[in-house]
């Protein structure tokens, strides 16, 4: 096991701590392209902030390979920072867990970013501090760097404690050796002070070949029980590999596993137990899993490796405060390549960081240069301490028009109809690039593999609307389908129901293809204007304007100003309804126009013509509330109504 001790002492962190102010980000370097070539740890003394009060820790975790290469099987890394307990004990508590790629054909320019929220263990992030970067591979190897954000301001809530249940590798399926043997209940000691509490469980289960395929194959659950109580069961899978943003690995990556995915972090569960446990006193915490009995035939013991940890917080330092997490899209981060970039509907995560529940949050957003800031108004129920991932309106031209800078703001302007309490979390900005510009008319190449139908595509527009499809094809047979559109944005949308996409070698299904050309002469095919990735999982994605550039002032002749999301011109009644809703235009509105509804995340649900001044009925909608939207040439009208059954 290799052991490289390196020291990364920054003297110049207390000038910059002294200095720093309400946003600000104190940069943490610990390891720097340290190269991983086989399995042990590699340790690095790293200054951490000694004083100081930070909303947020954001821990950069970046991959890359060395000079021959990275290595061509998926293996488990962990950062760890040690915490001593006494004089003569150090425990060390693990701030994430991510399983490197199939990475054989990556050479050593690649390179991949994730940025971990670590904000819960800011009492363990503290001083000098060793952290130690550890590779399960057996092979040569990848690079790891690691660097910290401390963003000054203040935290949702202060973490009193970090106090870890369990950490540790475990074998599964052993009656001589049951994994309950090493999951026994613990006491935890509630800090004075603890108003909530929150429960993590990070598991990943591996070694297959055997009954069940178990532990890397098989969904197996662990329950949590609190004094006895059940607090909460979860299974410990992941269903979504297929779509992972590091497609096209040189291995069985579409594969789902036990909490994990190749090229991936380990899922966090998280659960709030603050009102199941009491400050002060005594609590015991144990968790079991799933009965299982391994007979045999696996590459290695079926095994899990497992870290359990509660944070013990202080009370809420507000009631009414909402955070904006992050900007999934439009973004130039690596986990989000595969949906961007974009020309419509941004999409952001959002979280109640107060105490009180929220209802409703309005944003407002735009792009740096763009005349159109766009106010948004949220609907829905948010518990303290809960996260939502939000589709923001679709306003392609409006949004991108006349931009000077590829920047994208989104900003809270109130939560629950009053002022929210701290401001300091209420600002995210995001770097993008722009999309490709498309011919009206092209042609959409699809060599099929021998999977049939699996493979199907769309166009649709920033309405929703799908303009063109394919649905159904013949295996291992060329498709030539001509597109022409209209002036606009789009995204082309492939999906594979089988989740292999139209290449995979691990099946059977052959070698596919789709490419995008020039229509016409089939002589003029090349270069094509765009290649998909045959190997893409589940899914992929380009979004494209036809007919104007992002930014280009000569196409972008739309209003300026602040456009809401408010009450106009459009009327619903009744409302609430008890499931149809009829939509009224008042003398004076231009009737010819669409009317689009969405549902409380932003999803678009309806969308029809308005005629005449009749009424248009809308029908079968679910509970819930919903705005909806009546657009014509430069103006948009909203209504907000609710559907109650």
């Amino acid at each position: 096991m290799k052991h490289n001790l390196l020291l990364s002492v920054f003297f110049s962190f207390l000038f910059m701590a002294s200095f720093a102010g309400e946003g600000d980000t104190i940069k943490v370097q610990s390891h720097q392209e340290t190269h991983w070539d086989w399995n042990g740890s590699w340790y690095d003394t790293t200054a951490f902030p000694d004083t100081g009060s930070y909303r947020r820790i954001l821990m950069h975790y970046t991959l890359g390979c060395p000079t021959g290469g990275c290595s061509e099987w998926d293996y488990t890394t962990r950062i760890e920072v040690a915490d001593p307990v006494n004089d003569s004990t150090t425990r060390w508590v693990e701030l994430t867990k991510i399983i490197t790629p199939y990475a054989g054909d990556k050479n050593q320019n690649w390179k991949h970013e994730w940025i971990i929220d670590v904000t819960d263990y800011a009492p363990i992030l503290t001083g000098e501090r060793v952290v130690a970067a550890r590779y399960g591979g057996w092979q040569d190897g990848f690079t790891v760097t690691i660097d910290f954000d401390f963003i000054e301001g203040t935290p949702p809530r202060n973490v009193l404690e970090v106090n870890t249940l369990y950490d540790g590798t475990y074998r599964y399926g052993f009656t001589n050796d049951p994994i309950e043997s090493h999951l026994i209940p613990k006491d935890i000691q509630m800090h004075q002070d603890m108003e909530s509490s929150k429960f993590r469980m990070v598991a990943s289960g591996h070694s297959f070949g055997g009954n069940e395929n178990c532990a890397e194959f098989c969904a197996k659950w662990y329950k949590l029980k609190i004094n006895g109580s059940t607090a909460v069961q979860e299974d410990v899978w992941r269903d979504d590999c297929g779509s992972n943003a590091l497609q096209g690995q040189t291995g069985t990556w579409i594969y789902n596993r036990a909490g994990w995915c190749p090229g991936d972090e380990a899922i966090r569960f998280d659960t709030e137990v603050g009102h199941i446990v009491e400050a002060g006193q005594t609590e015991e915490f144990d968790v079991d899993w799933e009965s299982y009995t391994y007979t045999g035939g696996a590459g290695f013991d079926p095994q899990y490796g497992i870290e359990a940890t509660i944070f013990q917080y202080a009370a809420w330092n507000f009631a009414n405060d909402v955070a904006i997490d992050n900007v999934i899209r439009p973004s130039k981060q690596d986990r989000f390549w595969e949906m961007n970039p974009i020309c419509n509907n941004p999409e952001i995560v959002i979280t109640n960081t107060g105490s009180s529940n929220v209802t409703r949050v309005t944003f407002d957003f735009w792009v740096e240069g763009s005349p159109e800031i766009i106010r948004y108004e949220w609907k829905g129920a948010l518990v303290p301490g809960e996260s939502e991932q939000l589709v923001l309106p679709s306003y392609n031209k409006w949004l991108f028009g006349e931009k000077t800078n590829n920047v994208f703001h989104v900003e809270i302007t109130s939560v629950n109809n009053k002022a929210d309490e701290y401001a300091g979390n209420n600002h995210f900005k995001s770097f993008f690039e722009d999309t490709k510009v498309m011919p009206e008319e092209f042609i959409i190449a699809f060599n099929n593999n021998a999977a049939a139908s699996e493979t199907r595509y769309k166009v649709v527009s920033e309405r929703g609307e799908t303009v063109f499809s394919r649905t159904s094809a013949l295996a291992n047979t060329q498709f030539l389908d001509t597109v022409r559109l209209d002036t606009g944005c789009y995204t082309l949308i492939i999906e594979d129901i089988g989740c292999d996409g139209l290449s995979f070698f691990a099946n059977n299904d052959g070698n596919g293809r789709i490419w995008l050309h020039p229509s016409g002469d089939p002589a003029n095919f090349y270069p094509p204007l765009h290649q998909f990735d045959p190997e893409f999982g589940c899914e992929a994605l380009l979004s494209f304007t036809v007919g104007y550039e992002l930014g280009d002032e000569e196409t972008m002749d739309y209003p300026t100003g602040t456009r809401e999301l408010t009450n106009g011109k459009l009327t619903a009644y009744p409302n609430p309804s008890a499931g149809n809703t009829t939509f009224m235009l008042e003398e004076g509105l231009v009737t010819g126009g669409t009317l689009v509804v969405y549902n409380h995340t932003g999803q678009r649900v309806y969308e029809t013509q308005i005629i005449g001044r009749n009424g248009t009925e809308v029908q079968g909608l679910p509970s819930g509330n919903y705005f909806a939207q009546y657009l014509t040439e430069g103006n948009v009208h909203t209504v907000k109504f609710t559907v109650i059954r």
